[in-house]
């Protein structure tokens, strides 16, 4: 006897899910319904046999967990029970013959070396910042089998999520289609109430969560990071002053320690790690620091970070705490970005920063009225925070030009009208000069 289960996707939704190219590229509004859609056509698709090996990748855990209690669970609870199980701590939903592996984006390496003949990603415009989860996890897992799947979100700039979207519109690559939704293309959300809210957004804010454009630098606090990526690690110099930037944490988050010369302003280490002890992390920073000529450590004092700080103060450590308020990060934030719009600084050649730098995002609070610094959900802002301290502790540094005379006669006024200001300043001893 067939299966019949009271679902059906709407007729936007599902041309989604009946396209037959292997990658379906869509970005939309918000609150169109491309979730619950794929979670519809999983569970039809998995009853009736259609695909064997199955992958949902979304941001975090957390999210996978409400998507599946409330999209997947409800549905398959109307079905017998030995058609379908839920194994919550491996995140592995099993329909008849088929499987899902629900996988967090925030470490690609985890999702590597399987393979899948059908997949979902979802929040593409956050998820594929980080380009190594496309190119190096899922795209060779789409291999052996020919998997078909559909990326989509709302967008969140321009990157990689644009660039397959195109691909779609392109003639000439018919394994990729692109469709593209608006929050009104949703039939049962009314739209007078999506018109109300719109009144209060921004017109940037509109466009990119209702209408699901793509925008230049949407989002973007830093720019051309990879140019300044370009130092090798270097062993501290006699003389020279180092200061070092201390972003805590203990378990899921890093602790990152980065240090710069204060004498070129140029990044000579990094260090990070997790799931640590606090007396084992105190003891790696007391021994960098004494590494680095006793450099100063700016630590990032914010609620367990306060007695870490006294702690290394107490042991002789030079520190100087930073409580992370709003209007500090703010602060820390926008100073690191000019310092690297104006390329006072220059950063280790390290994969994880440029990645971790390009993804970190600005948002619009409309309550607020404020600008609201971060990572995504699902990545990390750790290194960061560990550069925005450190480059609090450091100051530009001032290049003289050279100036060029065209004759003696040039020269010699000109230091000549110097050689009286230095004087009158108390720049120079007199009686290094002749004055006449």
């Amino acid at each position: 006897m067939p299966i019949q289960l009271p679902i059906k996707n709407h007729p936007a939704q599902q041309q989604i899910f009946d396209c037959k190219a292997n990658t379906v590229v869509v970005p939309k509004g918000r609150r169109f319904g491309i979730t619950r859609g794929a979670a519809n056509d999983f569970i039809l698709k998995g009853i009736t046999g259609q695909f064997k090996k199955g992958l949902w990748v979304d941001t975090i855990n957390s999210n996978i967990e409400r998507y599946v209690e409330r999209y997947f669970l409800p549905a398959l609870s109307k079905l017998p029970q030995e058609y379908w199980s839920w194994r919550k701590q491996q995140k592995i939903l099993q329909i008849k013959d088929s499987y899902i592996d629900f996988r967090s984006s925030d470490n690609p390496e985890n999702i590597e070396g399987f393979g899948y003949d059908k997949y979902f990603l979802n929040e593409a415009g956050i998820i594929l910042k980080n380009e190594y989860l496309w190119h190096n996890a899922i795209k060779p897992m789409t291999w052996d089998y020919q998997a078909r799947g559909v990326i989509g979100g709302t967008p969140k700039g321009k990157g990689l999520f644009e660039e397959l979207y195109n691909r779609g519109l392109d003639p000439d690559q018919p394994q990729y289609a692109s469709f593209h939704f608006t929050s009104f293309d949703n039939p049962y959300i009314p739209h007078d109430l999506i018109m109300q809210d719109i009144k209060a957004m921004p017109e940037r804010v509109v466009k990119q969560e209702i209408y699901a454009e793509f925008l230049d630098d949407s989002g973007v606090v830093f720019r051309h990071v990879r140019d300044i990526c370009i130092l090798q690690p270097k062993e501290p110099e006699s003389g020279h002053l180092y200061v070092i930037g201390c972003d805590l944490a203990k378990v899921q988050d890093y602790t990152v320690l980065t240090v710069y010369d204060r004498a070129d302003n140029n990044q000579v280490y990094q260090m990070r790690f997790n799931q640590l002890e606090w007396p084992f992390q105190k003891q790696k920073i007391q021994e960098l620091s004494r590494k680095f000529n006793n450099a100063l450590v700016l630590v990032d004092s914010t609620g367990l970070g306060e007695p870490i700080y006294e702690d290394l103060a107490r042991s002789g450590v030079p520190c100087e705490p930073i409580h992370f308020t709003n209007e500090m990060k703010k602060q820390l934030i926008e100073k690191l970005s000019v310092y690297i719009e104006m390329k006072n600084i220059y950063m280790l050649q390290l994969e994880e920063t440029v990645q971790e730098f390009n993804s970190f995002t600005y948002d619009y609070s409309e309550k607020t009225g404020r600008v609201i610094y971060g990572a995504p959900p699902g990545f990390h802002d750790d290194i960061v925070f560990s550069h925005a301290l450190a480059i609090w502790g450091i100051q530009p540094i001032i290049k003289r030009q050279e100036r060029v005379f065209t004759t003696p006669i040039e020269r010699d006024l000109y230091e000549k009208q110097h050689a009286g200001q230095d004087l009158q300043e108390g720049k120079i001893d007199p009686t290094e000069f002749d004055i006449v």
